[in-house]
């Protein structure tokens, strides 16, 4: 490789070029043969924000607030801090392995063609030259290792964890923040601990993420089965086309569908049991969700993600979607939060107004998938098949005081009467 070689053309770049210049018919075949290959790595890429999610209003959700991880938002001026910090890392990463500083940068160096590639926005890393381009993906890749590693030193214990509060969380989770997988792999070859030792070995090697985001959906979906692009789950529902959107946490409690918090950790167990229950009553399980400020961010970038990398629709590729724009269906009014903190599906230090302000901000912009789908076809179904009872749980429900009061007082009533029968009895 050419470390001197100047910002330029590359390969594919040149392609490009060559591929314009000829007539309409070749160029539309050309054109399409590059769509196609470029389409056969989607699942590989490192992808920008999509561009139907970016009204989304939080700009945190996009762009780091702390520290840059590869080229799409390096050089920015209020990220230049953390570039000493990553110096630091590198020192500290490479005198921990027991390897010089220019043996693990030549092993990136090795790989940065392939690194480079695995970006979707070209016009980004063309303004880097190679040696620019390792550089970077050595320095960045270091940093975030030494941020997962458990013991680090105190200087960078201080200045990645705790001067940064939450937004180191937000940072190395963000789509457009990410590092390819194959750096990662490189740098932890080096490595004598397990920076990613609280991650199943076994899913690890049944699933090579593209970068960390990847394998943090990947995580909480479940494994197996739940990346991006899978086909559809064999358990299609009859009615998956009809669903309510006025479904809130409340009206679900009016007509006898109960909310409940599901001992999984994952987000792809959502399911509705409307079977061998108690008369009327049907159940929702949702995975708990607690929400801050970092996991918000978290579930902005993986629906991003799953956004950018789905091939059908709908599918199970938009789980993390399909739980959002669940818990979004679940809530209309501030009442409704309050009922799902109640049930411990919903807990935040957030308030029911920013809450309910968040889920339906974005759930605006999300696809609805396959799960959703489901939940809510089952839930028209539970509404079509109960009326009667449901109408007579609805009335239990909304009057239960004033029959409560009334009962009381017809109770009152009943022992007054049997005392005056009893005082009436004695007297004679």
């Amino acid at each position: 490789m050419n470390n001197t070689s100047c910002i330029g053309v590359g390969a594919e770049e040149s392609k490009a070029l060559v591929v314009d210049m000829l007539p309409i018919q070749e160029r539309v075949r050309m054109k399409n043969e590059i769509l196609e290959a470029e389409f056969k790595k989607l699942e590989t890429k490192i992808h920008r924000f999509p561009p139907g999610l970016r009204a989304i209003e939080n700009h945190r959700h996009i762009v780091p607030s702390f520290v840059a991880l590869g080229p799409y938002h390096h050089g920015l001026p209020h990220l230049r801090h953390a570039e000493d910090v990553k110096h630091a890392a590198a020192h500290y990463f490479c005198d921990q392995s027991g390897h010089t500083v220019q043996q693990v940068y030549d092993k990136i160096l090795s790989i940065a063609d392939e690194a480079r590639s695995c970006y979707d926005d070209k016009d980004a890393v063309a303004g880097f030259r190679d040696a620019e381009f390792a550089e970077m993906m050595f320095l960045d890749g270091c940093f975030l290792l030494c941020y997962a590693a458990y013991e680090k030193s105190d200087l960078l214990y201080n200045r990645m964890t705790l001067s940064t509060g939450p937004c180191m969380l937000r940072d190395v989770f963000l789509l457009e923040n990410q590092l390819p997988w194959l750096v990662l792999e490189a740098l932890m070859t080096f490595s004598t601990v397990s920076e990613f030792e609280r991650v199943s070995v076994d899913r690890l090697l049944s699933y090579r993420p593209a970068h960390l985001l990847g394998l943090l959906r990947y995580y909480l979906c479940g494994g197996s089965g739940m990346i991006p692009g899978d086909a559809e789950p064999d358990d299609k529902h009859e009615n998956l086309q009809l669903f309510s959107l006025s479904s809130s946490a409340i009206e679900l409690a009016e007509i006898g569908i109960e909310l409940t918090a599901s001992d999984r950790t994952w987000f792809a167990d959502m399911s509705v049991q409307t079977d061998h229950q108690p008369f009327p009553f049907g159940q929702l399980s949702l995975t708990p969700l607690f929400l801050n400020d970092f996991t918000a961010c978290w579930l902005v970038n993986m629906a991003a993600y799953e956004a950018c990398v789905s091939t059908k629709y709908p599918s199970d590729g938009f789980l993390i979607s399909s739980y959002i724009s669940l818990l979004a269906m679940l809530m209309d009014k501030e009442e409704d939060v309050h009922e799902l903190r109640a049930k411990h599906i919903v807990q935040s230090f957030f308030s029911n107004q920013q809450v309910l302000v968040f889920f339906k901000d974005i759930s605006r912009h999300l696809r609805l998938g396959h799960r959703y789908f489901l939940i809510t076809g089952k839930i028209e179904e539970f509404k079509r098949q109960r009326r009667v009872r449901i109408a007579l749980h609805r009335f239990l429900y909304n009057n239960y005081k004033i029959i409560f009061t009334l009962l009381s007082i017809a109770s009152v009533l009943v022992g007054i009467f049997r005392s005056l029968m009893s005082l009436k009895q004695h007297q004679q």
